[in-house]
Parts: C-alpha cells; sequence; structure tokens
C-alpha cells in the first residue's frame, strides 16, 4: 500500500515539474536547440554615428548645485541635466548663468543626478 502511494506521488510530482517547463518553440522539433539569430550585413557602414553619444564642448545653463567642486550641478538652456566633476576648484554659484565646457569621463562617481561629464572650463554668461 505504501509503495503505491510513493509511486502515485512520484508520478503526480513528475507531472507537475513537467507542466512548469516552457514550452517547446513552435518552429523545432523537441530536443532540438533553439536557432541562432542571424546576423544582417549591410552594403556601406552608416553615415552617422550609431551609438548616442552625450553632447561635448561648451554648454549654457544654470548651475544648480554650486560650490568649490569636485561635484556641481547643472541644467542646460535645453533642460538636460548634468553632474559635472571637477578637481581645480572652480567656484560656482547655486543659480549662476554659466557656461562651461563638458567632455565625456571614465569616472564612476556620484555627482548628484543628471548625466556625469567632467567639466574642464566654466564661464559666467553675463
Amino acid at each position: 500500500m505504501r509503495t503505491q502511494h510513493t509511486a502515485r506521488m512520484g508520478l503526480l510530482l513528475a507531472a507537475l515539474v513537467t507542466g512548469c517547463g516552457a514550452s517547446p518553440s513552435a518552429s523545432a522539433p523537441p530536443g532540438s536547440p533553439e536557432p541562432l539569430p542571424t546576423v544582417t550585413l549591410t552594403d556601406k557602414p552608416p553615415k552617422e554615428p550609431t551609438d548616442t553619444l552625450p553632447e561635448t564642448g561648451w554648454v549654457a545653463g544654470m548651475v544648480t548645485s554650486g560650490g568649490t567642486g569636485p561635484c556641481y550641478g547643472l541644467v542646460a538652456d535645453d533642460g538636460k541635466r548634468y553632474a559635472l566633476y571637477n578637481t581645480d576648484g572652480i567656484s560656482l554659484a547655486q543659480g549662476a548663468r554659466v557656461r562651461v565646457k563638458l567632455e565625456t569621463t571614465l569616472l564612476k562617481i556620484y555627482c548628484g543626478p543628471g548625466e556625469l561629464m567632467a567639466m574642464t572650463a566654466a564661464e559666467p554668461i553675463g
């Protein structure tokens, strides 16, 4: 009696486990590996970069987090928010309108909300 009960429980457990698995692909026979994605080749490389890189160069905006660094905050005139990093001790007053020169950085630090960029120069806007 105990053996029949154990066998029934084993069959029930096997049926439950089998039912929880992923359903096989409709295009591939059971037990065969999934097909790999294909690479689409183009005749010519793209004319424009396909990666979206952050804007570098001079950007104008308002300082949202000032001081003497090394971290600053800036909202550009186009509404984009930047977290800026500079160790030169540049003094920026919160609320001031400035033009800053930006470069990408490989640093992985937190300087506040926004896209992290290195600030290489800053000028007040009259």
